[in-house]
């Protein structure tokens, strides 16, 4: 009967077990074959299998009505030693396939040359299949890192081409794609940028993966690649900086992107501080530019926010404007920094 709680499956179907086949804590070979047959195992097996170390430290994974009860300990202590044999079966979850493969290529890194290679060729094939899996996103990162050859990285990489834009909506997906962009080569990156310059940046850089995307670029391609892609975020950027993931896009943009880049951007802040200096987003992005960009353009914006009456003494208050606020009072000087 306790067998029967503790898989979660109805004893019937498999068999019949009694108070009889269970007397102090032991039981018959028959009645623990016919109680532990393969489908009520396999259920014992999902909160078994992350048992190994300490003993008894799967005792924490059982309900709490179940915990303590000699008849349990004496039926896990049967089951266990059985988990590695129905685990191997077929039929069981995809998610656990990913993970004994990604287990594989974790333990298997040992530094050598010939084991990047390994890695590799492991994943060649079903790179994005793996990398829409929590566990499988790892082993194709570790790929990457540890490729022998440029040559070698960029065919792992090249496996997602037409994928780029389901892998930046991945909760895993994305992470690969992060590496690809930081380990491989800048003119590497065409295939990325495309696919991405062919929906909407502006979607691109205000959803909660995408932002990451777009910043990782920033700070690993030049700067006439990225042309098309900041022409884009140029043409509504007030309201990307008052959004919550976009702010982050602009900012690391100010701080990595190129000089040009930042001017124009600049450019851009200084006819719209009213409205970002009244928004803590906003006023983030602000601070970033007063401490990032050209000294000249730092001047221009600084001059800007002291030119709206009683706007400095609001932002002083809010979370991120405190620190714009600070910068204005460094970066201006003599009648300027009284009237601030």
């Amino acid at each position: 009967k306790s067998v029967a709680i503790l898989a979660q499956t109805p004893c019937q179907t498999q068999g019949s077990c009694t108070s009889s086949s269970i007397s102090g804590h032991k039981m018959s070979s028959s009645a623990i074959d016919t109680c532990l047959a393969p489908r009520p195992l396999r259920s014992l097996a999902t909160r078994l299998t992350v048992v190994a170390s300490p003993q008894n430290q799967w005792l924490a994974y059982l309900p709490q009505r179940l915990q303590g009860q000699p008849e349990v300990l004496a039926v896990a202590a049967a089951a266990i030693p059985k988990i590695p044999e129905l685990l191997s079966q077929e039929g069981l979850p995809k998610s656990r396939a990913v993970r004994r493969t990604s287990s594989t290529c974790s333990s298997s890194s040992t530094g050598a040359a010939s084991v990047s290679s390994w890695d590799s060729v492991e994943v060649a094939g079903k790179v994005w299949e793996l990398s829409q899996d929590p566990q499988g996103c790892r082993c194709v990162q570790q790929a990457l890192e540890q490729a022998g050859s440029e040559e070698e990285r960029l065919a792992v990489a090249e496996e997602l081409h037409g994928h780029v834009l389901q892998a930046m909506r991945c909760p895993h997906g994305n992470h690969v794609l992060q590496k690809c962009i930081a380990t491989l080569r800048p003119q590497d990156l065409s295939f990325i940028i495309s696919e991405l310059e062919g929906c909407s940046v502006l979607q691109v850089t205000r959803h909660k993966y995408g932002c990451r995307i777009i910043q990782r670029l920033v700070e690993n391609c030049h700067a006439r690649q990225l042309q098309t892609l900041v022409e884009d975020l140029l043409f509504d950027l007030p309201t990307t900086c008052r959004h919550p993931y976009g702010n982050y896009v602009v900012q690391n943009l100010l701080q990595y992107g190129a000089p040009e880049h930042r001017h124009a951007v600049v450019s851009t802040l200084g006819s719209e501080v009213r409205g970002l200096a009244s928004d803590s987003y906003g006023c983030a992005v602000l601070a970033m530019a007063l401490a990032h960009a050209a000294r000249e353009d730092q001047v221009a914006l600084a001059r800007a926010l002291l030119r709206e009456p009683g706007l400095l003494p609001g932002m002083a208050c809010m979370r991120h404007g405190h620190a714009a606020t600070r910068r204005v009072l460094e970066i201006l000087e003599g009648e300027e920094r009284e009237d601030a």
